[in-house]
């Protein structure tokens, strides 16, 4: 299986996701709290890249308005139903919803992936369920990291090169050398906890604005066996496409 990462948005190439398997990872803290909320029996969710186009979309819908989600600087946005903490996407708040979603660095790296063959998103609470979709496909994979205002996360790369050596354990990988970098960063870490993202910048960044708690849930390896994937609706679980 060939296997491509880059461990920026800024790096990947303008075509490059055609044909391949994308893999989306922000692990603090959206690809967390999209499979949570899919966890918590969400409908779908509709990743945006603007808060205005967040509002537009939820004005478009004829039925029951769907929530609107997402941060700012790792704030909840003014005037939105929910924030980007895992923590808040229980089955009482979305479950048989639609939400509509912008973050500052994941949903953006969605948007720039929307030409692969397939897109999925991952972080350490489904590390195994995402190795097993991607055996499964058996298609050249990209791995995307959102990264940090567009330059490389730590927590991103560590999670990348995690996911690079599960799917070598299994059968023979042509790795490129942006997926090397991420698999001997992985290697030297060691195993992820919640202390350990916590001195990463953007752990760092939340616990200053006191949502450290959510790094609990960032931190929780193979958790989830949920793949969420990007459909024309929106990201679904992934069993309930072909």
């Amino acid at each position: 299986m060939n296997v491509r990462t880059r461990l920026a948005p800024g790096e990947l190439g303008e075509t490059e996701p055609q044909g391949r398997v994308a893999v989306v990872i922000d692990v603090i803290r959206a690809s967390t709290t999209i499979v949570a909320a899919l966890d918590a029996g969400a409908r779908r969710l509709v990743p945006v890249d603007s808060t205005e186009a967040a509002e537009r979309r939820s004005a478009s819908y004829d039925d029951v308005r769907p929530l609107l989600c997402g941060e700012r600087e790792g704030l909840p946005i003014r005037g939105f139903d929910l924030g980007n903490s895992p923590r808040e996407f229980v089955a009482e708040s979305v479950g048989d919803r639609d939400l509509v979603i912008t973050t500052t660095n994941g949903t953006r790296a969605l948007e720039r992936v929307r030409g692969a063959q397939a897109v999925l998103v991952a972080c350490l609470r489904n590390l195994g369920a995402v190795a097993d979709e991607l055996r499964r496909r058996g298609r050249p994979v990209l791995v995307v990291c959102a990264g940090r205002g567009g330059r490389v996360g730590l927590d991103d790369v560590w999670c990348a090169g995690l996911l690079v050596e599960r799917l070598g354990a299994s059968g023979p990988v042509q790795p490129d050398d942006g997926a090397r970098v991420a698999m001997q960063t992985a290697r030297g870490l060691g195993e992820p906890n919640a202390g350990a993202l916590a001195r990463t910048e953007a752990g760092a960044a939340l616990v200053r604005i006191g949502l450290g708690g959510d790094l609990d849930m960032c931190a929780s390896v193979d958790s989830s066996r949920m793949v969420p994937m990007l459909t024309g609706e929106g990201l679904v679980p992934a069993g309930l496409r072909p």
